[in-house]
């Protein structure tokens, strides 16, 4: 049970952001979102807080909709997968394409997450992390990839998916 706690913690990283009724999107309402699609994150790929101890994960497989809905899929080395779902919220991007997300968990537990990411053709960066952890700080746009903080440290690529397009 603990180490599902620390999962939900963690993806609550991953996608592991607030009810919401539309993402932002570019000024072009009819553009689609680049964000939606199937997204998988797998071997190397996987942040080094997921793929080691306690979570041992080897592939994230992670689908935005365009109703503003999640579901994750995340596998460990023994083949269990874990499934996260929820809705989220996007944020315009800054100069350097980062955008903030925030994750309204309801499946497996109901949590908050939030965090950023980037997408450059069909690959994503993404670092997210569950609210509301003592001594815990998610990343933010401003801050930029790596500034989420664990006791006042930043923590660098610890958290830092990389995802890529698949559908």
């Amino acid at each position: 049970m603990k180490k599902y706690l620390l999962l939900i913690a963690a993806f609550s990283l991953a996608f592991a952001g607030i009810a919401c009724d539309s993402s932002s999107t570019d000024a072009n309402d009819d553009e689609e979102d680049p964000l939606f699609g199937i997204w998988v994150s797998e071997g190397e790929n996987v942040a080094p807080g997921l793929a080691g101890p306690p979570f041992n994960n080897v592939r994230i497989e992670a689908d935005f909709n365009d109703d503003n809905t999640y579901l994750v899929e995340a596998e460990d080395a023994e083949g269990s997968i874990v499934i996260f779902s929820g809705t989220y919220q996007t944020t315009e991007p800054n100069s350097d394409g980062i955008r903030g997300i925030t994750l309204n968990q309801s499946v497996p537990a109901a949590l908050v997450s939030s965090g950023i990411f980037r997408i450059e053709g069909n690959t994503m960066q993404y670092e997210v992390i569950q609210e509301g952890l003592t001594g815990v700080e998610p990343p933010t746009v401003a801050g930029g990839f790596g500034s989420t903080t664990v006791g006042g440290d930043q923590t660098g690529p610890f958290w830092i998916q990389t995802y890529v397009l698949v559908d």
